[in-house]
């Protein structure tokens, strides 16, 4: 996928881990604005969780969208989303190597969420924001990337990429199964 002004969106596909096809489905729609990479989350799913509220907190617990960005196929950041805007990001070279970015950084991401549906039944909603490169270090030019949608907390958690990941149990740390 080539990144440029003209917004690409993209199925997240990747049923993983006994995650099932018809409990949710996500769209990503990506663009560069102003030195920016602006994202945009279209989510349909069974169960809707928002507890996490701060910053740095287990938002992979929640209904949880995810980017991980690298510069290099060595390092990368991981933002991850909670369904009420709060983030996590971390920066390393793998799950167990991971420094939490400053909060100054983590001010610089914009994020907001809009619920546009929560019954019994189903929860549609879109989380929208913009990630500025130049702070992160990152470069338009060439970015390595994965995406998720977790939920690890959910009545029937899911798992879901759009790049498969081939291992037998859930890691989204896995940089060599990021896309160009």
């Amino acid at each position: 996928m080539k990144l440029s002004n003209e917004k690409t969106t993209v199925k997240l596909d990747s049923y993983l881990w006994g995650s099932r096809r018809e409990d949710t489905q996500v769209l990503l729609t990506l663009w560069i604005h102003d030195g920016n990479l602006c994202f945009s989350f279209s989510v349909r799913e069974k169960e809707l969780r928002r507890m996490v509220w701060e910053d740095q907190g287990r938002v992979w617990e929640d209904s949880c969208m995810e980017l991980f960005i690298s510069p290099d196929r060595i390092h990368y950041y991981n933002f991850e989303f909670s369904a009420s805007g709060a983030l996590r990001c971390g920066y390393g070279t793998g799950r167990s190597d991971r420094e939490p970015v400053s909060d100054e950084l983590l001010k610089k991401v914009k994020r907001s969420v809009t619920i546009l549906e929560n019954s019994n039944k189903v929860s549609r909603y879109i989380l929208e924001g913009e990630i500025p490169l130049s702070p992160f270090g990152l470069d338009v030019s060439v970015l390595y990337m994965n995406s998720y949608k977790c939920g690890d907390m959910l009545k029937e958690p899911h798992f879901i990429s759009l790049f498969p990941i081939d291992l037998p149990s859930p890691d989204f740390h896995q940089i060599r199964f990021f896309g160009e």
